[in-house]
């Protein structure tokens, strides 16, 4: 499983380093079944973009950043979110993905809307849970082993 970087240090270029590696070993490829986490969602589908890739298959885990929305805060995440918002183009590249299932919780987000708009925009076959919050370490998910468990029983 690739170590990206995080909070400020998260970046598309870094993010696309790292893959672009593994595009070019065969590890990633047409039969993969990835799994993206929150800003990873839309730094992926600019990968996919960028390289004319289409996996098997995506699980987009509480996407981030897809859709820029007003937001109160000021720190490191606005510089952040502000490269990994999706231009028209890349919207359009992800309509060819076949197989795409989104993962949202009901405590994640003050702005649902932002998973409906996924929804619809990338055709997912979604799974609404409750108590899940935004999937990450301080709300009950701590491993990938147990995030898959989760896929499992769901999908």
């Amino acid at each position: 499983m690739p170590q990206f970087p995080i909070r400020a240090e998260s970046s598309f270029i870094k993010f696309n380093e790292i893959l672009t590696k593994y595009l070019e070993n065969g590890t990633l490829n047409e039969n993969s079944i990835i799994i993206c986490h929150s800003i990873g969602n839309p730094y992926f589908i600019k990968f996919c973009k960028f390289h004319n890739f289409i996996p098997k298959n995506i699980i987009a885990v509480a996407p981030g950043a897809i859709y820029p929305y007003p937001m109160t805060r000021t720190d490191y995440i606005v510089e952040v979110k502000n490269q990994a918002y999706l231009t028209k183009e890349e919207f359009e590249f992800g309509k060819n993905f076949k197989n795409v299932y989104l993962l949202n919780s009901s405590e994640d987000d003050k702005n649902p809307e932002k998973f409906t708009r996924f929804e619809k925009d990338f055709n997912t076959k979604s799974f609404y849970l409750k108590g899940y919050n935004h999937f990450d370490g301080y709300h009950r998910i701590y491993k990938l082993p147990e995030l898959i468990n989760l896929i499992e029983e769901i999908i």
